[in-house]
């Protein structure tokens, strides 16, 4: 039977950050942190008037930008685009990126997965990467009103345009907002025939207070916590004392869902649409 202790918590101040040239980095999740398998998570900073580059080399990237509140740029896929809070770049192998800050110092959250195996990508052409902010990606609602998600990598999701937002299996990953009393499902998630040990998973809370649940016990979490699920430990997340946001991730996007709570809305979601009274459109997951 699975436990509250099979989950691990990485809160605000554990580890160290590090200096480096250009800021500071702190991992916040790992092999040996929480026992992931393809993905590495850091916290990163660039100091004011400074610049960060990733290098070229086999793995795929997603850089978010946290808040950024002196303004900056990202450079990236051959263009140069406001560095906001929201935005960032999915970077496929090979690829670089550039992260210019002005007066204050610019805070990412740094996402690094392995290439996944063809059966993963299954027929995906794995790249290129892209910029994206909150204006270009596409909020869903949840029928129960009280969800709002927006993917920054998601390979089901479709630009208004029709187009694929994500060429690649490699990661699932996006902003959450739970309004007050929002909650996820009871759920867990397992692997698949391209995936069997299953995907990497983890909650990044950035503003309010959580409650993340296993099997009737629970931990209170507060902002700029982190905490990764083994696949198969069935869970829960609260929103705790008013609206919680947070930052999901799945590495790789390769996992069968389990909804183990009677939820009497159902499981849809939809995009928003900037039209009034324009019908639904359901977001199709397979």
């Amino acid at each position: 039977m699975a436990a509250i202790s099979d989950i691990s918590i990485i809160g605000p101040d554990a580890g160290t950050a590090r200096s480096t040239e250009h800021g500071t980095e702190r991992l916040i999740c790992g092999p040996q942190l929480c026992g992931s398998r393809h993905l590495a998570a850091y916290y990163r900073t660039v100091g004011k008037r400074g610049s960060w580059s990733v290098k070229e080399d086999g793995n795929y990237q997603l850089l978010y930008v946290i808040d950024a509140p002196g303004g900056g740029t990202i450079t990236a896929q051959g263009g140069r685009h406001a560095a906001s809070a929201g935005a960032g770049t999915l970077i496929a192998p090979g690829e670089t990126a550039t992260f210019e800050t002005k007066d204050l110092e610019l805070n990412l959250l740094q996402l690094i997965v392995d290439t996944p195996p063809g059966a993963v990508e299954a027929g995906l052409p794995g790249g290129p990467g892209y910029f994206f902010d909150r204006d270009t990606l596409r909020a869903l609602k949840d029928a129960s009103g009280g969800r709002v998600r927006r993917f920054c990598a998601e390979s089901s999701v479709r630009l208004s345009d029709g187009r694929r937002l994500t060429p690649t299996n490699a990661i699932q990953a996006g902003e959450m907002h739970y309004n007050a009393g929002g909650a996820s499902p009871y759920h867990c998630h397992r692997g698949t025939a391209a995936n069997p040990e299953g995907a990497d998973h983890c909650y990044i809370t950035f503003k309010g207070q959580g409650r993340v649940e296993v099997e009737g016990s629970s931990r209170d979490i507060e902002p700029r916590t982190l905490v990764y699920f083994p696949p198969g430990v069935p869970h829960r997340l609260s929103a705790v004392g008013g609206p919680l946001d947070y930052f999901e991730v799945q590495a790789w996007r390769s996992f069968k869902t389990t909804i183990l709570s009677e939820e009497p809305l159902g499981l849809k979601w939809y995009y928003e649409s900037n039209t009034a009274n324009a019908p639904a459109v359901e977001w199709n997951q397979s």
